[in-house]
């Protein structure tokens, strides 16, 4: 039951996470719950091009970019997009299914988990994320032995991926944002958003809380931590610098 608890604790603050140092933390407590001794978050991305596909590990750890262990852009990725791998996947049944694959995408896939096996991570379990416009990214977890989850949690983690990547998204956005006077925006969670944009609009605490199910002291509590992180004096000076920082338009 605690295991539930932590992956439905997770989904619920994630969108309170400002970093990726703090998401990498608050994912391996979950990992580590499911006794799991690695796990790696990866971004999908087209060249600007768009000829060509590259990989990203933006969450989690994959030491050898050369010799991935736990997702392989080139391999896990081209099967994914493909369809010939559908929805979360165990490493072990899908090397059992090489067989319906490309012969060298199926020797490819068995090399990578041969090298994960030697660094003690036998069995391994994948999510994809898929976007709009199709494979956004997949999160990758492994362990040394067997790993069996029931259905609510694939559908719980399969959540649990997409979320964290979204989070991905809206933390190194706003990271990469250069404020007026070489200052960096601050990481804003989409809620934190939602209420600059109607204090911006001229809600009252009242009126923001009624449009997204919050209390009036929740929405207080909201804009007394957006005044700290941006700096400002009071809701007039908070709503004046979230449309010089761009935050609202």
């Amino acid at each position: 039951m605690q295991k539930y608890q932590d992956l439905l604790e997770y989904l619920v603050l994630i969108h309170e996470i400002d970093s990726l140092t703090s998401l990498r933390a608050a994912m391996e407590k979950v990992a580590r719950r499911y006794d799991f001794a690695r796990t790696g978050l990866f971004r999908r991305s087209l060249t600007p091009a768009r000829d060509a596909v590259a990989w990203r590990c933006l969450v989690g750890s994959e030491p050898d970019a050369e010799n991935p262990i736990l997702f392989d852009g080139a391999v896990d990725g081209v099967l994914l997009a493909a369809g010939a791998l559908e929805g979360a996947y165990f490493w072990d049944s899908a090397l059992a299914a090489g067989g319906r694959f490309n012969p060298a995408l199926s020797r490819a896939l068995r090399l990578r988990c041969v090298r994960a096996a030697q660094e003690g991570l036998a069995y391994g379990v994948t999510f994809p994320v898929f976007g709009r416009e199709g494979l956004a990214g997949a999160l990758a977890m492994a362990r040394g032995r067997r790993i069996e989850l029931s259905p609510l949690e694939i559908s719980l983690f399969s959540a649990l991926a997409r979320e964290t990547l979204n989070r991905c998204f809206v933390i190194l956005r706003c990271g990469e944002t250069d404020a007026p006077g070489g200052n960096t925006v601050p990481a804003l969670s989409l809620r934190e958003l939602t209420i600059l944009k109607n204090l911006a609009d001229g809600m009252t605490s009242v009126e923001a809380g009624r449009t997204i199910g919050l209390t009036n002291h929740t929405v207080n509590w909201y804009v007394s931590g957006l005044q700290q992180k941006l700096g400002a004096r009071n809701r007039q000076n908070l709503v004046a610098l979230a449309f010089r920082l761009g935050l609202v338009s």
